[in-house]
């Protein structure tokens, strides 16, 4: 009896309330984006890891510019915190910390699109004898896959029409023998690389988020 009053008052709050009363159903079968920092729908994400590839050209300090295959791979490093209000992921290790590690990732309300990427590494290699920076800044890369526990964005080959790369900057030198300010390699217009990226037949960039 209980539960066909239950059921009574439920069609009753559907007849008044309308479609704000079943997205809130939808809402409570499905998972909606979640208030306590997990992410959307419902989904907790412990690491975002960023991968991009492409052929550009790079100033030497020896031999002036030359053409370069620029491969980065940036995980984040810590708990990542979701902003529901915004749809946003970040994460930031501390200043000075090595390496260090800073990502905003803002996806779309569906979770379909990465509206918005910033992200930035600066770590020591090389036996701590040089120390690099990457940075990419890129804007609407689709939803890709799902394999296993991790989400998938890309962006490659397959959509030509793509102009989303707002920045790519990389910077490398030895600590003993030059610095930031006059680095071994570096990219002479970071805001300039969508033209590097389009002709690179193998360009790609990819985003995974690891539950």
């Amino acid at each position: 009896m209980r539960k066909v009053l239950l059921v009574a008052v439920l069609v009753g709050a559907v007849f008044l309330a309308g479609c704000d009363f079943m997205a809130f159903i939808d809402d409570l079968l499905s998972g909606s984006t979640d208030p306590d920092g997990s992410g959307i729908g419902g989904v907790t994400f412990v690491q975002i890891i960023v991968d991009y590839e492409f052929g550009i050209e790079v100033m030497t300090d020896d031999s002036g510019l030359q053409s370069w295959l620029l491969d980065a791979s940036i995980g984040s490093i810590g708990p990542l915190s979701f902003d529901a209000s915004i749809n946003t992921y970040t994460v930031e290790t501390p200043q000075g910390s090595d390496p260090y590690v800073k990502m905003s990732i803002q996806l779309d309300e569906s979770g379909s699109m990465i509206r918005d990427l910033v992200v930035e590494r600066r770590m020591s290699h090389g036996f701590d004898t040089w120390e690099r920076i990457d940075k990419i800044v890129a804007f609407d890369i689709p939803y890709h896959r799902v394999e296993g526990a991790s989400t998938y964005y890309r962006i490659d080959v397959s959509l030509p029409q793509w102009i989303g790369l707002e920045l790519v900057d990389y910077k490398d030198w030895s600590k003993t023998e030059n610095s930031e300010q006059n680095p071994n390699y570096q990219v002479v217009d970071p805001h300039a690389m969508q033209p590097y990226f389009d002709a690179d037949p193998d360009r790609f960039i990819e985003i995974e988020f690891r539950q």
